[in-house]
């Protein structure tokens, strides 16, 4: 049986560095470094390269929302896989114990607006089923096996998962 092409071509600089970020240290150097860089290269570009991006060969897609404290506009960066109309989100924060800050903005306000390279759209986000989980952790492991990694380090949350989908208008 053939193995399934991969749609995620990568050069030995961004496999390299993709190794280096699953890590326990370099998930979190990244953490800390990667998003203030790629809030200022996604302004700069209006939302159409981020520093990750280039650095992995990964599409990044631009979440904002509306946080959950403050109401005010949030913006990150995220990882994501795209199926379809729908968009997989998943809320690893790096490996760490906590759920990242976006995961509970879009829980206490589930519409939001993503950027994907020039396309921008409002999403309403769900919880993953079950079925909807396994069936995104695959591909989202095959685009970066530090999920996998990130997994086996987390052993006081489950990781959240969300699916996003268009607003029909």
């Amino acid at each position: 049986m053939e193995e399934p092409e991969d749609k995620y071509q990568r050069n030995w600089v961004q496999k390299t560095l993709l190794r280096f970020t699953s890590s326990k240290i370099g998930a979190r150097i990244a953490s800390r470094i990667l998003h203030p860089l790629d809030k200022a290269i996604l302004k700069a570009s209006n939302n159409r390269s981020s520093l990750t991006s280039l650095l992995s060969g990964i599409p990044v897609i631009v979440l904002t929302s509306i946080g959950a404290k403050s109401g005010k506009f949030r913006t990150v960066p995220l990882l994501g896989v795209i199926k379809g109309e729908d968009v997989f989100l998943i809320a690893s924060n790096w490996g760490q114990a906590r759920h990242p800050s976006w995961y509970y903005n879009l829980r206490a306000n589930p519409e939001a607006q993503l950027s994907i390279g020039k396309e921008t759209g409002q999403y309403i986000a769900q919880d993953a089923t079950d079925a909807e989980r396994e069936a995104y952790w695959d591909e989202a492991v095959r685009m970066y096996a530090g999920y996998a990694e990130y997994k086996k380090r987390i052993v006081t949350r489950e990781i959240p998962m969300f699916v996003l989908s268009p607003i029909k208008k």
